[in-house]
């Protein structure tokens, strides 16, 4: 009984000391963050100052964003389960995908707001840098050319036989 125990101990103690390292490190996902902020500075030639508002604005955006995703989907799951109730309601269906259109709206909206923001903490010459980026990241798409969310459809697609 004392050698299944001590066993047990072993294996956890190992476990632990093995995963303590690779929750330290910074993934490579925020690696790549790093880099690419550090790279958008740089073509920015942005002062300290512009780089320490643009920060605390990217911080106060993605955490806004965080909430308005969240109730999207929400209100898209409520939509959902609406939709494949046994009885279905129209009324209420159509009231909730009305809210899903004010999640998006409000979206939509925050980043407007955020675009706004960051126009006032650029000069115009980094401006026009700052649009020509994101002009050409909206023409690959956020993901990369021809990628995908989760959940979308593409509508081109020829029917499967």
């Amino acid at each position: 009984m004392k050698q299944a125990t001590l066993k047990w101990s072993l294996i956890s103690l190992l476990i632990l000391v093995l995963a303590i390292p690779a929750f330290s490190q910074p993934d490579m996902g925020s690696r790549k963050h790093m880099a690419q902020s550090e790279q958008f500075a740089e073509n920015l030639k942005l002062t300290p100052d512009q780089q320490t508002q643009m920060e605390g604005l990217r911080y106060s955006h993605e955490k806004a964003m965080i909430n308005l995703q969240a109730t999207l989907k929400s209100e898209m799951l409520e939509a959902k389960q609406l939709k494949l109730a046994d009885e279905p309601n129209r009324k209420k269906i159509f009231a909730q995908i009305d809210k899903v259109g004010a999640a998006r709206i409000a979206i939509e909206k925050a980043k407007a707001d955020h675009q706004l923001e960051v126009r006032k903490i650029l000069s115009e010459e980094q401006y026009k840098v700052f649009r020509m980026k994101m002009q050409r990241k909206s023409e690959f798409g956020e993901r990369g050319q021809g990628q995908q969310c989760k959940g979308e459809r593409r509508h081109d697609r020829s029917p499967r036989k």
